[in-house]
C-alpha cells in the first residue's frame, strides 16, 4: 500500500512540475504592441517575437465581410474586400448623387 501512495505522489509531482515549467498557449504576460514599444530597450534578445500577433481586420463597405488590413482594398476612405466591389461602390456613388439631383429639381 505505501508503494501506491509513493508512486501517486511521484506522479502528480512531476505533472505540477510539468504545468509550472512549461509556457502556456494563450500566455498574454508579454506587452502588447510591437516588440520595444514599452520603452524597455526592445525585445527579450531572442531572434523570434514574443508570440502570435493578430492583425487589424477590417469589413468591407458593400458586403460587411471581414478581412486582414492587409488583404483589403482602399478608396476614397472607404474599406472594400476586392477591387470588383470597390469598382461597384464607386460606379454607383456619382449615380446616386445624380438621382438626388434631378429628383430635387423636378
Amino acid at each position: 500500500m505505501g508503494k501506491i501512495v509513493f508512486w501517486i505522489v511521484v506522479i502528480v509531482v512531476v505533472m505540477l512540475l510539468v504545468r509550472v515549467f512549461t509556457p502556456r498557449r494563450g500566455d498574454r504576460s508579454a506587452p502588447a504592441g510591437k516588440p520595444g514599444a514599452s520603452g524597455r530597450g526592445g525585445d527579450r534578445g531572442g531572434g523570434e517575437p514574443d508570440g502570435p500577433r493578430g492583425e487589424l481586420m477590417m469589413s468591407c463597405a458593400v458586403c460587411g465581410v471581414h478581412l486582414p488590413a492587409s488583404d483589403a482594398v482602399f478608396a476614397r476612405g472607404r474599406v472594400y474586400c476586392g477591387s470588383a466591389h470597390r469598382d461597384v461602390d464607386l460606379e454607383g456613388e456619382p449615380a446616386r448623387g445624380r438621382d438626388a439631383a434631378s429628383g430635387d429639381r423636378e
